[in-house]
């Protein structure tokens, strides 16, 4: 059974195959691992300036963040040759203040982080690197009243001098936003004068900042006003080409794009599975293998099967999974007996796999065999062994199953946090490494939990995303995407209703330019209620089961756009 009609779709029957149980598709990484292990012995060794900072201690296994004296001058520091030094200035040294150290980093041609160590004193932001490499700097960045978001700098050489932190955000900004009004003009955009003008606005600011470096005050004032002006721009243009892009797409019928909602692993109450039914097409049941087999050998099935009765009622599509989910909070803690195992771990993992699907092939339109694949240090398994497992319970589910279509998924697509943990392969390496071992899978999910948390996706300008969708379109496979908004900072904060209309916003902002994208035909809101949410506040329900904007803004994109 085909889970959408069109073309490339997850159809069902997708060909396949397998060259043996064990695969071979690390060997171009081999390389790059090797320079990744250099890259660390080097960063770790180093002597850091003084100042706030952050480096990764292989001791201790973790992040530190040390407050040493402020240092006046990072130029009398002395730094090993073979490191690459990157020096920026604020004029407004307040924004620094409260700056997380570990939400800084640079990135290279493939927009993957660098591994690297950052240092905030006073007005001065340091990024400590193995490269010399020219490289992007990425920076949160409080945007008028739309909230703190990750802008990245042009490409920027290594210099004596300090960058104008202000003017090369802006010049970022601006020189993205000129390049993605041009490409889609050429692919027949239609754009309105008026947004022309808001264009040209954000360049005139960017430009008189850039030629008045010498006066800081003023440079910064007009960065800031580019850096506003860009966004709001970006949006626009986000728009503008959502409603041609769909406008064209639904001519003649609705998209049988996907909406779901992740039931995580229980029903709504009674009163609430109306506005279910009436706002989605498709459920995520977890099929957690935590929830399943708390106890090692021992399986419940009693919530899935309740979850998959009433969806079958409703005549709602199904995902099952992910049937594997590489957090600790999604492993079972008898396993932690078997920490580091991989044979014995692996053998665990798949017999889950094996008897859930058993028990429900034929009963779901979707196997989502895997989630959080690129996270690293779970159970101590590295990312080959991950890769392996992952490869080997896809081909478990085609021994079982050859007709129902799979994705496997991946979180923090933009991989944030290899700039400060030890990986070696970033998610889209996982995904082109599956892709080419030609086991079957049909689709490819993108998790994007957006916040401030460390596990969660910074928030971005309306084009990143788009950016996003497009890079991870050229593997030519359908994409699943799955979200959530979460504005707060801290998992203790109580969920309030404070920031549910920023939730819709968001929605009706940012997901149409994502609908727009052929490639993209499913799309899940990850977290059913905010009660013991992973993040909190992100649920369409809060903790009192109470219905938030988000829902109803759903409920309109489906209503304009999907079948």
């Amino acid at each position: 059974m085909s889970i959408s009609s069109g073309q490339r779709g997850f159809a069902a029957g997708t060909k396949y195959s397998v060259a043996g149980a064990k695969i071979a598709v690390l060997a171009s990484h081999h390389r790059s691992q090797l320079h990744w292990n250099i890259r660390r012995e080097v960063l770790e060794s180093a002597a850091p300036p003084a100042g706030r900072h952050c480096v990764y201690n292989s001791t201790a296994g973790g992040l530190l963040l040390d407050q040493a004296p402020a240092a006046a001058d990072y130029a009398h520091h002395r730094f090993r040759t073979v490191m690459g030094l990157m020096r920026l200035f604020a004029h407004d040294g307040s924004r620094l203040e409260s700056l997380d150290p570990t939400r800084v980093h640079m990135i290279g041609f493939e927009e993957l982080p660098w591994f690297s160590s950052v240092f905030i004193s006073d007005k001065q932001i340091v990024i400590q690197r193995a490269e010399s490499d020219s490289g992007a700097v990425c920076v949160p960045w409080k945007v008028g009243d739309r909230g703190e978001m990750l802008l990245s700098s042009s490409t920027l050489m290594e210099r004596e001098e300090p960058y104008f932190l202000e003017v090369e955000l802006a010049r970022g900004l601006v020189h993205r936003l000129r390049n993605q009004l041009e490409a889609w003009r050429q692919l027949g955009l239609t754009v309105p004068p008026d947004l022309d003008e808001e264009v040209l606005a954000a360049t005139r600011h960017f430009a008189r900042a850039a030629s008045r470096q010498h006066e800081p005050e003023t440079a910064a004032s007009e960065a800031n006003q580019a850096i506003e002006s860009a966004v709001a721009a970006g949006e626009r243009l986000a728009a503008v080409y959502a409603q041609q892009a769909l406008g064209i797409r639904t001519r003649n019928a609705p998209l049988h794009t996907l909406l779901g909602v992740d039931l995580s692993g229980e029903l709504p109450q009674e009163d609430l599975r109306e506005s279910i039914t009436d706002t989605f097409n498709l459920v995520s049941l977890p099929m957690s293998w935590r929830d399943i087999e708390a106890s090692e050998g021992k399986r419940n099935w009693d919530n899935t099967d309740t979850e998959l009765r009433w969806a079958q009622k409703n005549g709602l599509k199904v995902v099952g999974g992910p049937l594997l989910e590489f957090d600790e909070r999604r492993v079972p803690d008898w396993t932690y007996l078997w920490e580091g195992d991989y044979d014995t771990l692996s053998s665990f993992m798949l017999d889950h796999v094996r008897h859930t699907v058993k028990r429900y092939r034929s009963k779901v339109h979707l196997w989502h065999v895997a989630a959080r694949m690129n996270r690293p240090r779970v159970l101590s398994l590295g990312d080959e062994d991950r890769l392996q497992i992952v490869a080997s319970a896809i081909h478990a589910i085609r021994d079982l199953d050859q007709r129902t279509p799979i994705v496997v998924s991946f979180d923090q697509p933009w991989a944030e946090y290899m700039s400060t943990q030890q990986t070696d392969l970033a998610p889209m390496h996982f995904a082109d490494a599956l892709v080419r071992a030609d086991l079957g899978v049909s689709g490819l999910g993108l998790e994007l939990n957006i916040g401030s948390q460390p596990l969660a996706t910074a928030p971005r300008p309306a084009l990143a995303f788009s950016r996003l969708v497009d890079q991870w379109g050229l593997f030519e496979l359908p994409l699943f995407l799955m979200l959530t908004i979460d504005t707060r900072r801290s998992r203790d904060k109580q969920a309030n209703g404070g920031h549910s209309n920023t939730r819709a916003e968001w929605v009706e902002r940012y997901l149409p330019p994502l609908l727009a994208k052929n490639c993209v035909q499913v799309v899940v809101w990850n977290q059913l209620s905010d009660k013991g949410a992973e993040f909190p506040g992100a649920g369409l329900f809060d903790d009192q089961d109470r219905a938030k904007p988000v829902l109803s803004a759903l409920a309109g994109l489906r209503k304009q756009y999907l079948a």
